[in-house]
Parts: C-alpha cells; sequence; structure tokens
C-alpha cells in the first residue's frame, strides 16, 4: 500500500487540470468586466458626442435669440440624440444668460456692467445594462462593485 501511495504522489499528470479549473472563474470574470467596461466606454463616448453634436447645432440655431423656439429647441434636441447612433437616448437643452459679471440673467435683459453673454447647455442620457446585471457584487474584503446603470453627458458652449 505505501508503494501505491508513493507512485501516485510522484505522478502530475492532472495538475494542470486542477490548476486551470482553479483559474478560470477568474479569468472569466476578468474577461467579462473588460468586456462590459469596453462597452460602457463606447457608448459614453456616443453619448458625450451626441452632446457635442447637440450643442454645435444649438449654437447655430440659438444665434442671436433671446429665446428658443420650441421647434428649435426639439432640432437642437433630434440632432444630439441622432448623432450618438444608439437608441433609447433621450436629450435636452437649455439657453441661459448672464452679465459680465456673473449673475445669472434674463436673455431679454441689458446689462449695465457690459455685454450680455448668452449660453446654451445640451444634456444628453441613456440607461446601460451591464452583462453582470444589476446586482451588486461582493468581492469580500475589497467591497461591493454594483455596475451603472446609467450614463450622461453635459456640453455648455458660448452663443455669439
Amino acid at each position: 500500500m505505501a508503494h501505491l501511495l508513493r507512485r501516485l504522489a510522484r505522478r502530475e499528470a492532472g495538475n494542470i487540470m486542477v490548476e486551470f479549473a482553479l483559474a478560470l472563474p477568474v479569468l472569466l470574470l476578468m474577461t467579462v468586466g473588460m468586456f462590459d467596461l469596453g462597452r460602457y466606454g463606447l457608448q459614453k463616448s456616443a453619448i458625450l458626442e451626441g452632446a457635442r453634436q447637440g450643442a454645435q447645432y444649438a449654437v447655430l440655431a440659438y444665434s442671436g435669440a433671446t429665446s428658443a423656439s420650441s421647434s428649435d429647441s426639439t432640432a437642437v434636441n433630434t440632432t444630439a440624440q441622432n448623432a450618438t447612433g444608439l437608441s433609447g437616448v433621450t436629450a435636452s437643452n437649455s439657453l441661459f444668460c448672464e452679465c459680465q459679471a456673473g449673475t445669472a440673467v434674463a436673455c431679454t435683459t441689458t446689462c449695465s456692467s457690459g455685454t450680455l453673454k448668452r449660453y446654451v447647455t445640451v444634456t444628453t442620457s441613456k440607461s446601460f445594462s451591464s452583462v453582470v446585471g444589476k446586482s451588486s457584487l461582493d468581492l469580500g474584503s475589497f467591497g461591493k462593485w454594483t455596475p451603472p446603470t446609467s450614463m450622461s453627458a453635459s456640453i455648455t458652449m458660448i452663443v455669439p
């Protein structure tokens, strides 16, 4: 019996399978995490580009205007949504003004301290569904990780 145990102890034929079985869950978790992070990064970049394109369109549409018309506002939002190339994107925009000193005022007022500055802000947002799911992952002593469920981007530009 002792001879059989010594012979089995020297054999290493199954070690690589055991090591692979132990490492596989960690490798899969890392791969899925990198895939999810890549998806999030690409969609976040598209959301930001949509907000940027919408703001550039708004600068042209609101040039010289004291208020945003509903048709211009709808066109800005549609431009921002279409520029992302994603579905399920919502966009909003707002036109606001301030005097040279930084005091927020209505766009129809005249500033006593200088010129009136007009700005437009375009915000795009979208929900994000992680491959991991909506639940938190408990990483033991490292804490918990909850995947993001939404993303948004906002761009503010000066309107001439």
